[in-house]
This record gives C-alpha cells, structure tokens and sequence, in this order.
C-alpha cells in the first residue's frame, strides 16, 4: 500500500491500525521477497 498508492506510514498506520515500525519492517521484506523473485526469474537486468 505505500509504494503502491503512495501513501506515508502515518496514512498506512491510520488506516489499518498497524504501527510505523510494523510497516517499516513489513515493507522491507516484501522488497526484500521481490527481489529474490526476480533474480530467480533471471530478471537482474
């Protein structure tokens, strides 16, 4: 949701109750996940 929409940790956090460090650490592992789907796709371009 926040790169996606962008929208701050403090909209994010407001809107499903969630914390800012809750949201930081969640969104850096999905990045995290991303980037390994892509280099596994052979995506490292």
């Amino acid at each position: 949701m926040l790169k996606l929409e962008e929208l701050s940790l403090k909209e994010v956090s407001t809107m499903t109750g969630a914390s800012i460090a809750s949201l930081k650490v969640a969104t850096h592992r999905a990045i995290k996940n991303l980037r390994k789907l892509i280099e596994r796709r052979g995506g490292n371009s």
